[in-house]
C-alpha cells in the first residue's frame, strides 16, 4: 500500500513543480524572444521588399504619367499657337484693311483740301491782280495829279516872281 502523504512530500512536490514551471517558462519566454526577433527581422525584410516594389511601381507609374502629361500638354501647346497663329493673322488682315480704308480716306480728303486750296490760291490770286490793276490806276492818277500840282506850282511862281520884279 502506498504510503501516505504528508505535507513535506506535497511541500517538496510543490517545490519541484515550481522549478520545473519555472525552466519552462524561462525557456518559453527564451523562444518567444527568439522568435519574436525573428518574426520582426522577416517583417523588417517584407516590409523593405515590398517597399521597394511600390518605390518602382510609383517610379514607373510616375514616370509614365509624367510622359502622358508631357505630350498632353505639347498638344494642347501647339493647339494654343495654332489658335493664336490664326487670330495672329485675322488681326493683321483686319489691321491692312483699317490702314488701307483710312489711306483712302486720307487721299479724298487731301484732294478735297488740296481742290479747296486751289481755289483760294486763285482768289488770292485773281484779287492780287485786281489790287495790282487798282495800284496802277492809283499811280496813273497820282502821276497825272502830280503834274498838274507841278504845272499850277510853276504858275504861280511865275506870277509871284512876276509881280515882285518891278522892272
Amino acid at each position: 500500500m502506498p504510503r501516505p502523504v504528508d505535507s513535506s512530500d506535497l511541500d517538496r512536490l510543490g517545490g519541484d513543480l515550481r522549478q520545473e514551471m519555472s525552466a519552462t517558462a524561462s525557456g518559453l519566454r527564451q523562444e518567444i524572444h527568439s522568435t519574436g526577433e525573428q518574426i520582426r527581422a522577416e517583417l523588417r525584410q517584407e516590409i523593405h521588399s515590398t517597399g521597394e516594389q511600390i518605390r518602382a511601381e510609383l517610379r514607373r507609374e510616375i514616370h509614365s504619367t509624367g510622359e502622358q502629361i508631357r505630350t498632353e500638354l505639347r498638344e494642347e501647346i501647339r493647339s494654343t499657337g495654332d489658335q493664336i497663329r490664326t487670330e495672329l493673322q485675322q488681326v493683321v488682315v483686319e489691321l491692312r484693311q483699317e490702314i488701307q480704308s483710312s489711306a483712302a480716306q486720307t487721299r479724298r480728303h487731301f484732294d478735297v483740301v488740296g481742290e479747296s486750296l486751289k481755289s483760294d490760291i486763285k482768289a488770292v490770286a485773281e484779287g492780287l491782280g485786281a489790287l495790282d490793276e487798282k495800284v496802277e490806276r492809283f499811280r496813273g492818277e497820282a502821276r497825272e495829279d502830280f503834274g498838274r500840282l507841278d504845272r499850277r506850282l510853276l504858275h504861280l511862281e511865275v506870277r509871284v516872281i512876276g509881280r515882285s520884279d518891278p522892272a
